[in-house]
């Protein structure tokens, strides 16, 4: 007599691929071979009862952001003059204060 069928709510039928570096496989390995279990048994239950770490990132206000392309911008063109002339244009170190500026703001902020 055959064994019989699984329930459909039984059946693993769903495939879930990831890629790994060598390294990354060889941990997960040498962990499932820890917990006596198959690889695909242990990524299972890790991705379904292990935590995640959701990293938080904060978007920048749109006013900052005009604010940090312009003194970019203005970067970018003073720095432009000096490969163009060789001459440190005095507007350099202007722009490149404002940008460092504006970046430790947005940095104490976060």
């Amino acid at each position: 007599m055959a064994r019989p069928r699984k329930g459909r709510d039984d059946q693993l039928s769903e495939m879930l691929r990831c890629r790994l570096r060598p390294a990354e496989y060889l941990r997960i390995r040498q962990a499932a071979l820890q917990a006596n279990m198959s690889v695909s048994d242990y990524a299972r239950r890790m991705l379904l009862s292990g935590t995640v770490v959701v990293k938080k990132t904060r978007s920048l206000d749109p006013a900052v952001y005009d604010q940090l392309r312009r003194a970019g911008i203005n970067l970018n063109q003073a720095v432009h003059k000096l490969h163009a002339t060789g001459l440190i244009p005095p507007e350099l170190a202007r722009a490149a204060a404002v940008v460092e500026a504006l970046v430790l703001g947005i940095i104490d902020g976060a």
